[in-house]
C-alpha cells in the first residue's frame, strides 16, 4: 500500500515502481502467488512467534499466536467461554470475532463462523490486524492511565508522572474553563482521528459524532474542520463535477459489466477486511470472470490476483491519459454525446455556462484551443504518462465500446499536487462513457458498498452553536495564528447542515463570496482515536 491510511486506495499518485512503463502485464502465473503463500507463511508464524515473546502476552500464549490468521484451528479447550466482539479499527468494515476469554482475558481471537460463503451469506473473515487485536489490548505502550508532564520539563522532555483520574478531569475541567472564559469556544478544537471508525457509540470519525462533540454542543460549541487527510483532493473536485460528495457503484454490481477499470484503486490490499471489498472482487472474479484493468505505478496485489492487464503508468500523469483516450473516442465518435448533451455542461462549446470566454471547453482543450496550445493526441499522452500512443487507442476504444464499463479510482491518485484535477479527469472518462448511473457502470469515483447503517447517538438532539470550520489540515496554523486566518487567506467557511467533509463558502445576497474569520488561536486541542499530533 502507498499510503499512511489503512484506508487509502493505492494508486497511481502515491505509488513507487521500477517497472518499465512501456511493458504490459497480462494476468501473472500462479507461481509467484503460490511461493508467496509459502513464504509469508512460513516467515509470518516466526515473525508472530517473535512479537508475542518480546511483548509478553499473557498465559504463555506464544504457540496460539502464532499460528493466528495463518490456520483456521479450533479454540483453545481450557478457555472460560468464547464471546462475540468486532474489529473497529479505522478500516471501517466492522468485522465480526470470536473472542476466547479465560480469567479475564483474551487468550485467542477466532474468526465468524457462520454464513454459507455466497456473498449476501459470506463469512465475513476478519483480517490479520483484526485477528491479531489481542497484540493491540495488551501492547505494553498503550496508555491506561494518566500522565502529567513531570514539574520543571518542558514539552519534549518526555517526563512523565503519573496522576489520578479525578485529578486528571479536574485539570482538565479548569483548564476548560478558563480557555472558555479568555477566548471562547472557537479556541476549543476537535482535530482529526479514524482509530475508532468502525465503533457505533466511541467513534472518532467523524469529530461531530464524538462524545466530547456532543459536551461541547452543549457548553456553546468548538471549531470544526471540513475534508479530511485521505481524501482532500478528490473532497475538493467532488462539488465542481456533482455537486456534493457521490460513490461509485460498489464491486458487486460488476456481475453485470463488460469491462471494468481500476485506476489507482487496489481493493485487495487496502480494503482486505471479510467486511470489506476483497471477498466480493475475489466473488465476481471467481464467478462473472469479468474483464479487469488496472491502472497502477505499483504491481499491487491486485494488479496480481484480480486483472487482465495491468498497466504501469508514471504516477501522476492519470489526467493526461484520459485526455489522450477522451481525444480518441472524440476522433473515431465514440464518445456518448447524448449524454453529454443532456447531463453535462463545459464538454463542448455549445454546452458552456453563460458569459463563459472562448475555448473554455474540454473539447477545446483536447483539441489545442485552450491556453497552452497543445492538442492532446495520444502521442501526447504517451510522452508524459510513459504508456504507448498505440496501447493509449486500444484502451480507449474496448473501453467507451464495452459499456457498461465500471470505471473506479482509489484515494491515491488524488494524493498529490494537482490531485484534484487527476480525480475530475477520471469522472469525465465515465461521464463521456455514458457509464454514470446504469448498472455496471458507475460515476468514476471510488467503489461504495452495501452496508447497514448504525445510528450514532452522540451527534443526535445536539447541535455545534459554531458555524466556524477550517480545513483539517490548518489546524497547525490556526494554533499559531488563528487571529489572522479568514475564508480568502485560509479556507475558513461555514459549516453546512449536513457532509462534514465538505464546507460552505459564505455569499451574500447576490451570491458572491463574502469573508469570515478567526477571532482567536486554538488554545486546546482535544485528539481522540487519531494520531495527527504526531503524524
Amino acid at each position: 500500500m502507498t499510503g499512511t491510511d489503512s484506508m487509502a486506495g493505492a494508486g497511481s499518485a502515491a505509488g513507487t515502481t521500477t517497472a518499465d512503463p512501456q511493458h504490459t502485464q497480462h494476468h501473472p502465473s500462479p507461481t509467484r502467488r503460490t511461493f508467496l503463500k509459502w513464504s509469508a507463511a512460513v516467515g509470518g508464524t516466526a515473525a508472530l512467534a517473535s512479537t508475542v515473546t518480546n511483548l509478553g502476552m499473557p498465559h504463555g500464549s506464544t504457540a496460539h499466536a502464532a499460528t493466528e490468521g495463518i490456520a483456521d484451528a479450533e479454540g483453545i479447550a481450557d478457555a472460560d467461554r468464547t464471546v462475540w466482539s468486532a474489529c473497529t479499527v479505522n478500516c471501517g468494515s466492522r468485522c465480526p470475532l470470536r473472542l476466547q476469554v479465560k480469567d479475564g482475558t483474551v487468550v485467542r481471537v477466532l474468526p465468524d463462523n457462520t454464513g454459507t460463503g455466497q456473498i449476501g451469506s459470506q463469512r465475513v473473515r476478519a483480517c490479520v490486524r483484526g485477528r491479531s487485536i489481542r497484540h493491540r489490548i495488551y501492547n505494553p505502550d498503550r496508555l491506561k492511565k494518566p500522565l502529567k508532564r513531570k514539574p520543571g520539563t518542558k514539552r519534549g522532555d518526555e517526563q512523565w508522572q503519573e496522576i489520578s483520574w479525578d485529578q486528571a478531569l479536574d485539570e482538565i475541567a479548569a483548564k476548560m474553563t478558563q480557555i472558555k472564559a479568555d477566548y471562547g469556544n472557537e479556541a476549543i478544537y476537535i482535530n482529526y482521528g479514524t482509530g475508532t471508525l468502525g465503533s457505533t457509540i466511541s467513534k472518532s470519525c467523524d469529530a461531530d459524532v464524538s462524545a466530547f462533540a456532543r459536551l461541547m454542543n452543549t457548553w456553546g460549541g468548538y471549531l470544526d474542520h471540513y475534508s479530511d487527510y485521505s481524501t482532500t483532493e478528490i473532497t475538493a473536485a467532488y462539488p465542481y463535477f456533482y455537486g456534493s460528495w457521490v460513490d461509485g457503484n460498489s464491486f458487486d454490481d460488476v456481475a453485470t459489466s463488460h469491462l471494468q477499470v481500476l485506476f489507482g484503486n487496489n481493493p485487495i490490499e487496502t480494503r482486505m477486511s471479510g467486511g470489506g471489498q476483497l471477498f466480493v472482487t475475489q466473488q465476481m472474479r471467481k464467478e462473472h470472470a469479468v474483464r479487469t484493468i488496472v491502472i497502477d505505478p505499483r504491481y499491487s496485489e491486485t494488479a496480481v490476483d484480480l486483472a487482465d492487464e495491468w498497466i504501469p503508468i508514471r504516477p501522476g500523469t492519470d489526467a493526461a491519459l484520459v485526455a489522450g483516450m477522451i481525444h480518441v473516442m472524440v476522433a473515431e465518435n465514440l464518445h456518448d454525446q447524448g449524454f453529454l448533451d443532456t447531463y453535462c455542461i463545459g464538454f463542448d462549446d455549445a454546452h458552456m455556462p453563460d458569459g463563459a470566454p472562448a475555448n473554455a471547453s474540454y473539447r477545446a482543450y483536447l483539441a489545442g484551443r485552450g491556453a497552452d496550445g497543445v492538442e492532446k493526441t495520444p502521442e501526447w499522452a504517451a510522452s508524459i504518462t510513459g504508456v504507448p500512443a498505440d496501447q493509449i487507442r486500444r484502451l480507449a476504444r474496448e473501453i467507451a465500446l464495452a459499456k457498461p464499463c465500471a470505471i473506479t479510482q482509489g484515494w491515491g491518485p488524488q494524493r498529490q499536487a494537482n490531485g484534484e484535477n487527476t480525480a475530475r479527469a477520471i469522472f469525465l472518462l465515465a461521464a463521456v462513457t455514458g457509464n454514470i448511473g446504469v448498472s455496471g457502470g458507475g460515476t468514476g469515483a471510488r467503489e461504495s458498498a452495501r452496508s447497514i447503517s448504525f445510528v450514532t447517538p452522540f451527534n443526535k438532539g445536539t447541535t455545534n452553536p459554531s458555524k466556524k470550520i477550517i480545513p483539517v489540515f490548518a489546524w497547525l496554523d490556526a494554533i499559531d495564528h488563528g487571529e489572522q486566518m479568514d475564508t480568502f487567506n485560509a479556507g475558513v467557511c461555514e459549516k453546512p447542515a449536513s457532509m462534514a467533509r465538505e464546507a460552505k463558502v459564505p455569499v451574500d445576497d447576490n451570491g458572491n463570496p463574502t469573508n469570515i474569520k478567526l477571532d482567536v488561536p486554538i488554545k486546546m486541542v482535544w485528539q481522540y482515536g487519531g494520531n495527527s499530533i504526531v503524524n
